[in-house]
């Protein structure tokens, strides 16, 4: 590998540096899967690394001499990409068969991975089949293959058509379990690329799962109709009607325990309601996998005598995202409303006409493929009832855009006026879209106060990307941000315009004084005076617009009154629909936030811009006055390091020099979900806590305790096996231990730190699925110089 890294330190460009890239990836593969002693000892292992190592010592040799191909490994091979988005080396598997004929067309199925966490190289090696090429992507680990996951494969499915001749119309989507669930999700938003799918027990409908594991239950003040438009925006259920030139397999076992069947049975339903061309089969003494393998056979067979049919004579199209609006020959360019579906019917008759009908469109394109429609002559077109004539084009592809005039109905684009900004394709928010395109973490430098609060954040935010994708974001100071980083990259700037060079640049546009004016209509309700409320040292805000360097890229600005305000706040808000997946996620425009905040209901204001990027065309929700009063107040520790002469002191007034919490932010003062809890530490195991206590103290205690919030229901199968074991470690030395479960939620921990400088407080889940886990607390955990209490 050492060796490797020298030689791609060269800095080869083209297919050199392509090669050396892939030669690197086949190394760190063969060294993870002998990464101890023990998996040495095992000759499979052995033989794997030495055929490894002939395999990649000819690869460099070949690709020393200018070869146009390598010699590479038998079945998957293992290929890489870097994302422009962060500049991250991310991998893919590729099959190819014996056979294969770069003269002849051949299929191409798209075979995703289940859930591995956040393991490297998942995917690899990719199945073989002896009439087809097997793509296996990475889809960025574990996140259901959507947001970068999606990105992920698109590109992967683009590098090998590149690379191999593939049949454009017979390229299919199978894949178990989270491969099942991206089958569906990139079916829905994606059909008009394939040609079949096949998910196994994949996840589908966010409904499934509030009925299953009690998720997202309802509560007094609940904000219900958001929540739900958000939930049906990420479930594949709700938008089945995109599935009507796109046939589908679906399996799925009656004793899966961890998707529950309602998923594939909800899908299932719904396309059989419309009449589209589905097949289902359903194990009942089958669970999570475990298939015989005549039927998956059979499902892929069944999928690959599919070919796709590009111009359907009928579309109906439904997205709530303009990146997802492309169907076939039919686009929907802009909504009117946001969070809610835009939604369009297109039909092509007598090679003459066009019938379309829109619900929440604004603006739309279609094209007129010679398939469908004649070409030496005009087009009647009728939207919503109007009618409209196209005059005879020469260009077969080219889009024709149609665009709803508040005055005169719908007329061609080029003849409505334009607006001065408007949501597009990659740049339309909500905030956490920024990271969908080449991106950059700004720090604001220029407030002494707070230059250290925002370097302390962005490690935060680049530490838990690391984890996720193996790599580090761009980050760079606000001082070292040129024209072409402006012009180039979507912008999480850290700091408002007192704290932040760019930010100052970047707020001139954006419409403060209407995000100000709605608080101050709601003051009553928040029982805040705006001349107070804005200015207070717990308050801070997010909000995305539009780069005023270049309006195709989208700018973000977090800004916070006091250290105190942005401690852990990136993490704090995404974690309300409780599925991995989406933890952090920020899914509206702009938010403003104060120590209270944790659900949309404890926010101060919670809004969306409309298509034209302005308040007033939009939707916005304030905070439920009852839930906020209810809420816990989120701490912000009181000393850096351990205050001399105390005798004792609760942890969290000391500010840990380490936080690694897999999902969101630890609760200082409250629960996780942001309930109060006064002296307490909530968190979502698994989490590990560090403070540097420098020997001063001599004992701990705490009470431990699961913990289960309000939105959530202790589902049978929580009940049964949900555990968390909390560790104290000194000095690397594990001093005390205690599980607790729902048949036991509470325990004490008693430790003696004499002599102890670090000190590390550990939960991991120790029963039933990490992933359903909930939340857990450390109750006063208290360091003290007495000596250690005895045990009860």
């Amino acid at each position: 590998m050492r060796t490797i890294q020298q030689w791609k330190a060269q800095k080869f460009t083209g297919d050199r540096a392509k090669h050396a890239s892939w030669i690197e990836a086949k190394i760190g593969y063969a060294l993870m899967r002998a990464k101890d002693d023990k998996a040495l000892n095992d000759p499979n292992i052995r033989n794997f690394l030495e055929d490894t190592y002939i395999i990649v010592l000819r690869a460099k040799l070949q690709a020393d001499q200018g070869a146009d191909k390598l010699h590479e490994e038998w079945g998957g091979r293992l290929r890489t990409y870097v994302s422009p988005i962060d500049n991250t080396t991310q991998t893919y598997s590729v099959s190819v068969p014996q056979a294969y004929d770069p003269n002849v067309k051949w299929p191409l199925i798209v075979n995703m991975h289940g859930h591995g966490w956040y393991a490297q190289y998942q995917g690899h090696p990719a199945p073989t089949y002896s009439g087809a090429i097997c793509l296996s992507p990475q889809g960025r680990g574990s996140n259901d293959y959507k947001d970068l996951g999606e990105d992920d494969v698109l590109e992967a499915i683009r590098l090998v058509k590149e690379e191999f001749n593939i049949d454009e119309d017979r390229v299919y989507l199978t894949g178990g379990s989270m491969g099942g669930t991206g089958s569906f999700h990139l079916g829905v938003h994606y059909a008009d690329q394939f040609a079949a799918i096949f998910p196994i027990v994949g996840n589908a409908d966010n409904l499934a799962w509030t009925e299953r594991w009690g998720w997202n239950r309802l509560f007094p003040g609940r904000f219900d109709n958001m929540r739900t438009a958000i939930q049906e925006s990420h479930t594949a259920r709700a938008f089945v009607d995109n599935l009507f030139n796109l046939p589908s397999f679906i399996l799925c076992g009656s004793g899966d325990v961890v998707v529950p069947p309602a998923h594939s049975r909800n899908m299932v339903e719904a396309m059989r309601k419309e009449g589209f061309t589905v097949e289902y089969r359903e194990y009942p003494g089958v669970g999570h996998g475990g298939f015989p393998w005549d039927i998956q056979q059979e499902g892929l067979a069944w999928a690959c005598g599919w070919k796709r049919n590009p111009y359907p004579r009928s579309i109906h199209w439904k997205t709530s995202l303009l990146k997802h609006g492309k169907a076939y020959w039919v686009r929907i360019d802009q909504l009117q409303m946001p969070l809610e579906f835009g939604e369009i019917r297109a039909r092509a008759q007598n090679g003459t006409q066009l019938v379309v009908a829109t619900a929440n469109v604004n603006a739309f394109s279609f094209q007129k493929p010679s398939q469908l429609f004649e070409q030496d002559q005009p087009l009647l077109l009728f939207i919503d009832g109007q009618g409209i004539n196209i005059p005879i084009s020469n260009n077969n592809d080219q889009w024709i855009q149609m665009k709803r005039d508040p005055n005169h109905g719908w007329r061609r684009a080029s003849d409505v006026p334009l607006e001065t900004r408007f949501k597009k394709v990659g740049c339309e928010g909500p905030i956490h879209e920024v990271f969908m395109q080449p991106f950059a973490i700004v720090i604001g430098t220029q407030n002494p106060s707070m230059e250290q609060a925002w370097m302390d954040e962005a490690e935060r935010i680049a530490n838990d990307w690391k984890r996720r994708y193996h790599g580090y974001p761009r980050i760079l100071l606000d001082s070292q941000v040129n024209e072409e980083h402006e012009r180039t990259l979507n912008l999480l700037l850290l700091g408002g315009a007192q704290d932040n060079l760019v930010s100052e640049r970047q707020s001139e546009v954006i419409p403060w004084s209407h995000i100000r004016a709605l608080l101050e209509s709601a003051n009553f309700e928040l029982n805040q005076q705006q001349n107070d409320l804005m200015n207070k040292p717990d308050v801070g805000t997010m909000v995305a617009y539009p780069n005023v360097s270049n309006p195709d890229k989208m700018s973000v600005i977090w800004t916070a009154n006091s250290p105190g305000a942005a401690y852990q706040a990136w993490g704090r808000f995404g974690n309300w629909f409780n599925w991995g997946v989406f933890d952090s996620k920020k899914y509206f425009d702009y938010a403003v936030y104060d120590q209270y905040s944790a659900t949309p209901e404890t926010m101060l204001l919670i809004g969306w811009f409309g298509h034209d990027w302005e308040v007033p065309t939009g939707k916005y929700f304030f905070g439920n006055p009852t839930l906020r009063e209810a809420a816990g107040a989120q701490g912000y520790p009181e000393y850096d390091e351990p205050p001399a002469n105390q005798d004792e002191l609760l942890l969290v007034n000391l500010k840990p020099t380490k936080i690694d919490q897999m999902r969101g932010a630890i609760g200082l003062g409250r629960t996780f979900f942001g309930e109060p809890m006064q002296g307490g530490i909530g968190l979502r195991a698994p989490a590990v806590i560090e403070y540097n206590i420098d020997k001063k103290y001599n004992s701990f205690t705490s009470d431990v305790e699961l913990q289960n919030p309000n939105e959530s229901h202790i589902c049978h199968m929580r009940e049964k096996g949900e555990a968390v074991n909390f560790i104290v470690w000194g000095d690397g030395k594990k001093l005390a231990e205690a599980k607790v479960d729902w048949k036991k939620p509470t325990a004490t921990i008693n430790a003696n730190l004499s002599g102890v400088k670090v000190l590390k407080l550990e939960t991991q889940p120790a029963g039933g699925p990490a992933w359903l886990h909930m939340s857990s607390a450390w109750l006063k955990p208290t360091l003290s110089t007495a000596p250690q209490k005895p045990a009860k």
